[in-house]
């Protein structure tokens, strides 16, 4: 049976993923595509892509447009499992176009003959919430197309006055008028 959770293996693993979250952050692609492993075995599950080999993994990280901000760790854990390969295990918080999330990520980190650790296999995922409030996603739309920024200190205040609004205005709007009504001029300064 390997040891279990050598404490140099697991500081050495440890630091290979501060190094990726570094590189994952500032979108250094380089860094990031020399971390996983150079081989058609390599696997990433992302949150919307499934990427088979090393190929695969570096197009992808050629392409991809980062859309997170504010990305912190809530819990890192290091799975080693002898001397060569060890599972890391991260939690984490985020802003996905403005939307706070829960994810998660499991990598895989081997340590090949004549090379450094290699990312073999790595999964990310959010974490399943609720539904976003409809107001408060209309509130963001709204304040982003007028590019009018709403302190997330009030965000929850102005989606219940814009819900509150639309339930006065609701029936208003439902009303049928007869045909034979005029439109109200349109008013020209």
């Amino acid at each position: 049976m390997p040891a279990i959770n050598d404490p140099a293996v697991v500081a050495e693993i440890a630091q290979c993923c501060e190094a990726y979250e570094k590189a994952l952050v500032a979108n250094d692609v380089p860094t990031l595509t020399r971390f996983f492993w150079d081989s058609p075995h390599a696997v990433r599950f992302g949150v919307g892509e499934q990427l088979y080999g090393a190929e695969e993994i570096s197009a992808f990280r050629q392409k991809r447009v980062i859309n997170f901000t504010e990305r912190r760790a809530t819990r890192f854990t290091v799975l080693a499992l002898g001397a060569d390969v060890g599972i890391a295990m991260l939690e984490f918080s985020v802003m996905v176009a403005g939307t706070p999330r829960q994810g998660r990520q499991t990598q895989v980190w081997v340590r090949f003959e004549n090379t450094d650790w290699k990312i073999a296999s790595a999964h990310v995922s959010h974490a399943v919430t609720a539904a976003p409030d409809p107001w408060l996603a209309f509130v963001d739309r709204a304040a982003a197309a007028l590019q009018l920024p709403v302190d997330n200190a009030y965000r929850a205040a102005v989606a219940d006055n814009v819900k509150r609004t639309a339930e006065v205005a609701g029936p208003l709007l439902a009303f049928a008028l007869p045909p034979t009504t005029e439109p109200a001029p349109i008013f020209k300064p």
